[in-house]
């Protein structure tokens, strides 16, 4: 709808009906054709000048309609009168109205010279007329209708669209914010999880290696403080396997920091090689069932890297906290197009503090992050890397299952 459509429904909404419109114009037409009837019937001078004093009364409002804003409004609606709906512009104009007056003029003088043929017949047209511009306010109040219809349609869909825009932004800043305070939890956790680690590396260095250099070092003292040469070499004897067992440790201390070398081991070699480690350090047999046909070329360097450390940590966690004797990691192709990692152990079991759709369980974390879950967290937050799905499926006394899925491509 133009600018000028929409102010023309406006103005004509607005305008007073009661004082000036085309069915009082009809109206006062009607009065003068009927009163015109009666004069003729009756023959009386008086009759006649009262019907001059109507005609002229009804020029009279002709002239005003003529020069008023409404009529000017009427030429800006879009309306027809053959098809009865909106469409090509057919408005009233001035000069109809002009014409109207004309005929007016013309039946007055028609009546002043008693040519009552004459103004019979011109009144008839001017009824005709006036009917005509009846008929197009009709359709016009109908325009207006429509119009006023489809203004409230509008504003309707145009506070529902406002409504969805809001609804839909409040969401997105919602799961923002969630997500912006999910991340403050895993760097959180994560801080806790490398100092934890640092923790139990300088642990383990002072409670083993350090302890036996100490060792190590005071029998080496006695060795170059004695004289007898079977002092030395029962003294010698007892070192050479001591050092041997130092350099175990260390060994296995060192393999545990560095990370694989992926461009030479391939993942499944590399956790196969981890269960083998982890059975002989533990004493808890754990195998590794990977598929053989499994194809891993979609996962980068670091991604592989991630996918060992996730089950690292969960056989550490074995270790820790399930006294189990048994564990199986196990690797195989999902549906569409996803592969499965799955740890299980036959252990003690725990309550997760993951629900069914691997999110944290409101509440889990009140004034700190729990030792025992900062692990768990440390697995979330590297299966988020990998845009990954992580579950803990888990009772306490019915063992524990760490499931990891990774999309094969990023449209999964």
């Amino acid at each position: 709808m133009s600018l000028i459509v929409f102010a023309s429904v406006i103005l004509l909404s607005c305008t007073d009906y009661d004082d000036l419109n085309i069915q009082s114009l009809v109206n006062q037409w009607a009065d003068i054709t009927a009163f015109s009837a009666n004069a003729a019937n009756a023959a009386n001078v008086a009759y006649g000048a009262d019907l001059i004093l109507y005609i002229d009364a009804f020029s009279l409002s002709l002239k005003q309609f003529e020069e008023s804003d409404l009529l000017r409004t009427y030429g800006t609606i879009p309306f027809s009168l053959n098809e009865r709906s909106f469409g090509p512009f057919i408005p009233i104009t001035i000069q109809e109205v002009t014409v109207i007056s004309d005929l007016v003029s013309v039946f007055r003088s028609s009546i002043v010279s008693g040519d009552t043929e004459r103004a019979q017949g011109v009144s008839a047209e001017i009824s005709n007329l006036l009917i005509g511009l009846l008929i197009i306010d009709g359709e016009a109040q109908r325009y207006i209708s429509s119009s006023y219809l489809q203004l409230f349609i509008t504003l309707i869909i145009f506070i529902l669209i406002i409504a969805l825009l809001i609804l839909f932004l409040n969401r997105s800043l919602s799961r923002s914010l969630k997500r912006e305070a999910q991340g403050t939890i895993f760097s959180h956790a994560y801080m806790l999880a490398q100092d934890e680690e640092r923790a139990r590396i300088s642990r383990e260095l002072h409670d083993t290696i350090i302890q036996d250099m100490r060792y190590l070092l005071l029998e080496t003292e006695k060795i170059g403080s004695t004289d007898e040469k079977s002092e030395r070499e029962i003294l010698s004897g007892k070192t050479v396997p001591m050092m041997a067992d130092l350099i175990r440790k260390t060994r296995d201390l060192c393999n545990e920091l560095i990370p694989p070398d992926f461009r030479f081991n391939v993942l499944p070699d590399s956790l196969r090689q981890l269960c083998l480690d982890f059975s002989e350090k533990t004493g808890i047999e754990c195998r590794a069932e990977i598929d053989s046909e499994l194809k891993l070329d979609f996962l980068s360097m670091e991604k592989r890297l991630q996918v060992f450390r996730i089950v690292q940590e969960a056989l550490s966690n074995i270790e820790k906290h399930a006294r189990a004797k048994e564990a199986i990691v196990t690797m195989r192709a999902g549906q569409n197009g996803v592969v499965f990692i799955g740890i299980n152990d036959d252990g003690k079991g725990f309550k997760s503090p993951l629900d069914d759709n691997g999110q944290i369980i409101s509440g889990i974390f009140k004034s700190h992050i729990e030792k025992s879950h900062i692990g768990i967290i440390s697995m979330k937050e590297r299966a988020a890397i990998l845009c990954g799905n992580f579950k803990i499926i888990t009772e306490p006394g019915e063992g524990t299952l760490v499931c990891l899925e990774i999309p094969s491509s990023p449209a999964t």
